[in-house]
C-alpha cells in the first residue's frame, strides 16, 4: 500500500490582518469590530436591513487598535419621591 503524504498546515491564521469591519453609528459616535474574512453579500445585506450594521472594506489589510471605551453622554439623578404610589 502506498503511504499518503500528510499535508502540513503552513497557514498561520493568527498573523492575518483584518480586511474590513462592521460599523454602526455615525462618524463621531460608533461601535465597530474588524474581521479577517469578508462576509458574503447576503449576510451583509441582512445585517444592514435588520441591525443597521454597515460593512466597510479596508483598502489594504491593517492592524486595528481597540477603542478607548464608551463614554456616557448624560447621567440624570432623579430624587426619590416623598409619596409612594401603590
Amino acid at each position: 500500500m502506498k503511504k499518503m503524504k500528510e499535508k502540513v498546515n503552513t497557514n498561520n491564521y493568527s498573523n492575518k490582518l483584518p480586511i474590513g469591519e462592521w460599523k454602526i453609528g455615525d462618524d463621531e459616535d460608533f461601535i465597530s469590530f474588524a474581521l479577517k474574512q469578508k462576509p458574503n453579500w447576503f449576510h451583509r445585506l441582512m445585517a444592514r436591513f435588520f441591525f443597521g450594521l454597515r460593512w466597510i472594506d479596508f483598502d489594504e489589510p491593517k492592524d486595528v487598535k481597540p477603542s478607548k471605551g464608551i463614554r456616557a453622554g448624560v447621567t440624570k439623578v432623579v430624587p426619590p419621591s416623598k409619596r409612594i404610589l401603590r
